[in-house]
């Protein structure tokens, strides 16, 4: 066996000597590997690089993937910003129109608010509003829109007050037939807004204007309420009941004018 093994070493001592020593058979040899590998070679640099072409193009979509999830949030906030200013120029249309108003009724001053909670029940009812105390607003005062009256102010906290709509059932105001000069009582209820308490045989013309009588002393007259339509009551009582057409739609309100 130590025979076997020290002829083995030899044979590799000879061989390395002659590799060493003799350039032509160390490059024949050397060609020879290099030959019989490159195919193996070539193969493995070609999958090396579809790998990593395939790591490549799984990037490119993780990438893409980024990109169109920011284009996207770009574009809403481009949408959020224009529906933004949309809403401004819809809100400077209706400071306009309320300033005209404002002139017309000869109201001194009026405080913007912007209506934070209905009932959905009771819509025509009352709402709160996003302005109190803290702001000028005091109970009792009256609340506008478009010039027109639309509610009283009846509950008041520092920061939010609580508005009661003319349809309301516990909504009074003094009002009056704008032509006639007639006086009465406006009530509101689950049936309408009327204008009661208007003696029979006043002579009235169906559309003609509704508005606040200034008794009680707490609205000044001549705000404008709605329009007159038929007469509710029968004929045979000593006092009618006259529908009352409101000019604003309160259903659609979303800002109001509370006089301060």
């Amino acid at each position: 066996m130590k025979r076997i093994n020290f002829y083995f070493i030899a044979f590799l001592a000879v061989v390395v000597g002659i590799l060493i020593f003799s350039p032509k058979i160390s490059k024949a040899v050397r060609s020879f590997f290099v030959g019989n590998t490159a195919p193996t070679g070539s193969l493995i640099s070609l999958a090396s690089q579809k790998i990593h072409n395939s790591f490549s193009f799984i990037g490119s979509i993780s990438h893409l993937r980024t990109e169109n999830n920011n284009l996207g949030e770009k574009i809403a906030e481009l949408e959020i910003d224009k529906s933004k200013i949309a809403e401004l120029e819809i809100e400077n249309r209706i400071l306009k129109k309320e300033l005209g108003f404002k002139d017309e009724s000869g109201i001194k001053e009026l405080i913007p608010a912007r209506i934070i909670e209905r009932d959905p029940v009771f819509f025509l009812d009352h709402f709160v509003i996003d302005k109190g105390s803290e702001n000028g607003i005091h109970g009792g005062a009256a609340v506008l829109s478009l010039g027109t009256l639309i509610g009283l102010v009846r509950e008041v906290y520092p920061d939010y007050s609580k508005v009661v709509l003319v349809t309301s059932k516990d909504s009074l105001v003094q009002a009056m037939l704008q032509n006639s000069r007639a006086k009465g009582i406006l009530r509101g209820g689950i049936s309408g807004l009327y204008l009661e308490n208007i003696i029979q045989d006043t002579d009235y013309q169906q559309g003609e204007y509704v508005i606040t009588s200034g008794l009680g002393g707490k609205i000044k007259q001549g705000i404008v309420i709605g329009k007159a339509g038929e007469i509710q009551s029968s004929d045979s009582g000593i006092f009618k009941s006259i529908i009352v057409n409101p000019i604003v739609d309160l259903s659609k309100l979303e800002t109001v004018f509370i006089e301060k």
